[in-house]
């Protein structure tokens, strides 16, 4: 157990003073020219620029009437106008909504019309997606990479900073239970990473590499990590395993929220352990994680969260057990039940629904954005409701069985079954549809689409896939496309899913080829 000081997530969370914005604010002031972010396209910031550049932003977004309680959708990948954006919106009072910019059709309109957005903030690439949408009344402004559209604004110093309570983004689930919900968070719980690696295993002298896409909370974590020490952020618009190594040398980064599946997917080298990482952040199970500390030579943490519950459990040291998929055990000033259908606790050893309490409720979300039903019932006397199935070992380990909602994980992201039928289902060549998860050594899952056609040879499987290309985003299109001449009914005439994968004749179905699964999105 590492000590309080090192990993006290509700005293650092409620503390003002390490409330993003207020944190770099104070970096700028002590040590204006300490560098903080950096683009691997070249361009960087002190935190000082950086500083600037977010009061410089607060007047842009004022000049084009966003005022507090108002919401900005956004579609930016890593990178400083990101960062310096969302917490300039902060600083106004004002909720950054970032959108997955490979949404298309109803994802994508169900994304930009649920804020009640007017302005949308768009590199140059996406604003035909929005122009496309039929979504009216956006302002959409367009940001060139390497432009500064807040040059000729004068820094606004107005107003006071956000507090631990305030809201700061709204981050959209994958919708796993239907159309994907906003979830408000708190500046506080995203404060609340803090301490996910201890605290004095970092320093001044450390690099994040970050990756991950700013529509998810695990491309925006890093920040506070590098805040809370005077560290350094390390942006890549977008994940290359080919390249991780050679930007991680470049740029010196000790640590990182890896893609570990992916980075050990890559063929391997001689030099590979040659880099500076120290401690990697992730979730691939304790067998992947020892296998990238072989080859990489960096210790890697595990972590459990979502983004309702931020990250309330953690693994940091290898269990003897490989075979299982740890999550961990609660930080510090969090609590954990493993309860029954009928919501009294199952005895260590046994499945159950995993319940959670936060050292204070602004650790976990506010509430999901339009929705006081779903909000109340993701909530059980202050707990949490995560939905996943696990077990409680006698020692106090938990370890993860599976997903409660019918759910595909795949990269890293979830992907729900019943919104994915409800777009293949709705071309007019399908009579019924099954969306399963196949296992994936690199993966975790690929999706498999099982049809059956209104009429035999109605459904090309590349025409299919080809149409579900142009309705959905990336993470969700189809590995494998297989026609069936049925599907396995229930009683009450739904298909049954269980053990459908044995039945199929996988070898049979239909997979897009590297060319194709290379399209452009349009």
């Amino acid at each position: 157990m590492v000590p309080a000081a090192d990993d006290d997530p509700g005293t650092v969370a409620l503390d003002p003073a390490h409330v993003l914005p207020r944190r770099v604010a104070a970096w700028a002031a002590s040590d204006p020219h300490r560098p903080f972010l950096t683009e691997v396209s070249g361009r960087s910031l002190t935190y000082g620029e950086t500083w600037d550049a977010v009061r410089r932003w607060r007047t842009w977004l004022r000049d084009r009437g966003v005022r507090r309680g108002d919401r900005v959708v956004t579609m930016l990948p890593a990178s400083a106008d990101a960062v310096c954006l969302w917490l300039a919106a902060g600083c106004i009072g004002a909720l950054e909504v970032p959108v997955n910019p490979e949404l298309r059709g109803e994802f994508l309109t169900h994304a930009l019309t649920l804020p009640g957005a007017s302005l949308c903030v768009v590199r140059p690439e996406s604003a035909p997606v929005v122009a496309g949408s039929g979504v009216a009344g956006l302002d959409v402004a367009v940001i060139d990479r390497g432009s500064d559209v807040t040059a000729g604004c004068a820094p606004d110093d107005s107003g006071e900073l956000p507090g631990p309570d305030d809201p700061s983004c709204i981050i959209f689930t994958s919708g796993t239970t239907g159309p994907a919900k906003g979830v408000v968070l708190s500046w506080a719980q995203f404060a609340a990473t803090i301490g996910r690696i201890p605290r004095s295993w970092l320093s001044e002298r450390d690099a994040v590499y970050c990756c991950h896409p700013m529509f998810h909370v695990t491309g925006r974590t890093p920040l506070l990590s590098m805040v809370d020490v005077g560290g350094r952020v390390v942006l890549r618009e977008r994940f290359s395993a080919s390249a991780v190594l050679a930007d991680v040398r470049e740029h010196g980064c000790t640590s990182t929220t890896a893609y570990v599946p992916l980075m050990l997917a890559a063929p391997e080298q001689p030099g590979d352990a040659d880099n500076p990482l120290r401690v990697v952040m992730a979730s691939c199970g304790a067998a992947l994680a020892r296998r990238f500390t072989d080859r990489f030579g960096a210790r890697v943490v595990e972590c459990y969260g979502s983004t309702e519950a931020g990250f309330p459990m953690l693994l940091r040291d290898a269990p003897p057990d490989g075979s299982r998929r740890w999550c961990g055990r609660p930080r510090r000033g969090y609590a954990a039940r493993v309860v029954g259908s009928d919501g009294a606790d199952v005895p260590d050893g046994e499945a159950g629904e995993l319940w959670l309490h936060p050292p204070a409720r602004s650790l976990m979300m506010r509430e999901y954005l339009g929705l006081p039903d779903a909000t109340a019932a993701a909530f059980a006397d202050g707990w949490y409701r995560t939905g996943d199935a696990v077990v409680r070992h006698p020692g106090g380990e938990f370890e993860f069985v599976d997903r409660l909602r019918d759910t595909i994980r795949r990269h890293g992201e979830n992907i729900s079954s019943s919104a994915l039928e409800a777009v293949v289902g709705a071309d007019p060549a399908v009579e019924a549809c099954a969306v399963i998860g196949v296992p994936d050594p690199v993966a975790g899952q690929e999706v498999l689409v099982a049809v059956v056609p209104v009429q035999p040879g109605a459904v090309v499987p590349d025409e299919l896939w080809a149409r579900l290309h142009e309705r959905l985003p990336r993470h969700m299109r189809p590995s494998y496309v297989l026609v069936c001449a049925d599907l396995p009914r229930t009683p009450t005439n739904k298909v049954r899913k269980a053990g459908l994968l044995d039945r199929l004749d996988l070898a049979s179905a239909w997979r897009p080829d590297s060319t194709t699964r290379r399209r452009p999105t349009t």
